[in-house]
C-alpha cells in the first residue's frame, strides 16, 4: 500500500512540475506545445493614500486581535492576572526561543551545552533587540515588529493583487491572507510577519521589474527564513518570461541583482561558523528538532497514519489532520491556476508547496503555508465575481482561525 501511495503522490507532483515547468519554457520562447497566456494583468496600481488605508485597516486589525486576546487572558484564561498578561500570553512555543535569542544572543542562549537555536534565522531577534530599546521590553518589541510588518507586507501584497486582479480580487486576496486558519501567527512573536512583508515585498519589485529593490528585499528574507532564497527562482522566471526568450546577456547583465538574496544565506552561514566554527552547524542542530529532509511521499504518508491513529487524539485534530487536509487544497488551487498566472507565481508557489512538504517531522505545514502568498492571489482570482463563494471561504478560515487561536492560547499543538 506505502509503495502504491508513494508512486501516485511522487507522480501526481512530479506531473504538476513538469507541467508548469513546460509552460514557462513555452512562454519564454521554447517550442513547447504549452505557452498558454492566462490572465491578461489588470494594471491597476494603487496610489498613496489607497496604501495607507490598507496599513492602516490591517494594522488596526492586529491590535483589535492583541487587545481581545490579552482580555481574555487577564479575565477568563488566568484570572487575576496582571496587565503583563497582554504580552507573555504570546510566548509560546516559537516565540520563547526568538525573546531569548533577542536577549541572550546566539553565543548566549545554550542547552545542554549546546547551540540549539542556531536552526532559527537571525533577522527577526536581532531586529526584536533594537526595537525593544524603544519599548524597553522584548515581548512587546517582537509583538510590535509583527504588527508594524504585517501591515507593511499587506500593503506590498495590496498592490500586487490590485495589479494582477484589479482593487476587488486585492482586497479579497488580503481578506484571506488575514483570516486564515493559522493568520493569528502574524500577530505573535514569530517570523510570519517578517517575512510576509520581506516576501510581498520582493514579489512585487519583482514584477516590477525593480530587480535591485526585488534582491534587497530577498537578501532580508532570506535571513528570515530559509526559504527566502526562493525568490531568486521567482525573479529568473520572471525575467526570462518578461523576455520572452532566454537572452544571456540581459541575464547576465541582472545576474548580480537576482542572486542577491543568497547574500542572506551567507549571512546566516556566517552566523553560524562565528558561533561554533562550523557554517553549516544549524544542520546538526536540526537532528534535535527531528528536521531534515523527507521525500513529499514519505512526509505525506506518516502525516496521514499520524492523523488516523496519533495515540492522542486532539493532537490529531490540531497538528496532523489539517497538515494532510491542506496539501490537496493548496495543491487543487495551484492545478486550477496552472495556466492563468505567470510562471514567477506558479512555479514559487509550487516549490515552496513542496519544499514545506518534504519535512521529516512537519508540526507547522500550516503556520509555513501562511507565507504560500501565491495561493492567496489564485482563491482571490478563483473567487472573482462569486460573492456568495467569497463569503463562504472566508466564514470558513476564519472558523478556523477562531478554533486554532483558542487552542494555542490553552496551550494546544498548534505551533
Amino acid at each position: 500500500m506505502e509503495l502504491i501511495w508513494t508512486l501516485a503522490v511522487t507522480g501526481m507532483v512530479a506531473a504538476l512540475g513538469l507541467y508548469l515547468v513546460l509552460r514557462w519554457l513555452g512562454r519564454a520562447g521554447v517550442p513547447v506545445p504549452l505557452a498558454a497566456k492566462g490572465l491578461a494583468a489588470k494594471g491597476y496600481v494603487p496610489d498613496s493614500r489607497e496604501c495607507v488605508k490598507v496599513f492602516t485597516v490591517t494594522f488596526g486589525f492586529r491590535i483589535l486581535i492583541f487587545l481581545l486576546v490579552g482580555l481574555a487572558a487577564c479575565f477568563i484564561l488566568y484570572p487575576g492576572s496582571g496587565p503583563d498578561a497582554f504580552l507573555w500570553i504570546w510566548k509560546k512555543w516559537d516565540g520563547l526561543h526568538y525573546v531569548n535569542l533577542a536577549e541572550l544572543g546566539y553565543s548566549g542562549y545554550v542547552e545542554d551545552g549546546k547551540n540549539l537555536f542556531l536552526v532559527f534565522f537571525p533577522l527577526y531577534p536581532w531586529l526584536m533587540r533594537v526595537v525593544s530599546l524603544i519599548t524597553g521590553n522584548t515581548m512587546a518589541a517582537g509583538l510590535l515588529l509583527s504588527f508594524m510588518c504585517y501591515g507593511a507586507g499587506c500593503v506590498f501584497l495590496y498592490k500586487l493583487a490590485a495589479f494582477e486582479l484589479g482593487r476587488g480580487g486585492a482586497v479579497r486576496t488580503v481578506l484571506f491572507l488575514s483570516v486564515y486558519p493559522y493568520a493569528f501567527f502574524f500577530g505573535g512573536i514569530m517570523t510570519e510577519s517578517l517575512f510576509l512583508l520581506t516576501t510581498a515585498a520582493g514579489l512585487w519589485y519583482i514584477r516590477r521589474h525593480r530587480w535591485w529593490l526585488a534582491g534587497m528585499w530577498g537578501l532580508l528574507a532570506a535571513m528570515t527564513r530559509m526559504h527566502g532564497v526562493l525568490l531568486i527562482g521567482a525573479a529568473a522566471a520572471e525575467l526570462v518570461e518578461h523576455l520572452g526568450r532566454f537572452d544571456w546577456k540581459a541575464i547576465v547583465r541582472r545576474l548580480p541583482a537576482l542572486i542577491l538574496p543568497a547574500v542572506g544565506t551567507l549571512v546566516y552561514l556566517a552566523l553560524n561558523w562565528s558561533v561554533t566554527g562550523n557554517p553549516f552547524a544549524f544542520t546538526v542542530m536540526q537532528q534535535h528538532w527531528s528536521q531534515g529532509f523527507c521525500p513529499i511521499a514519505d512526509t505525506l504518508w506518516y502525516v496521514l497514519q499520524n492523523a488516523l491513529s496519533y495515540p492522542t487524539e486532539l493532537v490529531r485534530y490540531q497538528i496532523w489532520v489539517p497538515t494532510i487536509v491542506l496539501f490537496p487544497v493548496f495543491f487543487a488551487l495551484l492545478v486550477w491556476a496552472r495556466n492563468k498566472f505567470r510562471g514567477m507565481y506558479t512555479l514559487y508557489g509550487f516549490v515552496y508547496l513542496v519544499l514545506n512538504y518534504s519535512l521529516s517531522w512537519l508540526l507547522s505545514a500550516g503556520r509555513y503555508l501562511s507565507c504560500a502568498l501565491p495561493f492567496f492571489l489564485f482563491a482571490a482570482a478563483l473567487t472573482q465575481g462569486k460573492p456568495k463563494l467569497t463569503g463562504v471561504v472566508a466564514a470558513a478560515m476564519g472558523a478556523g482561525f477562531l478554533l486554532n487561536l483558542v487552542w494555542f492560547l490553552n496551550g494546544g499543538q498548534v505551533m
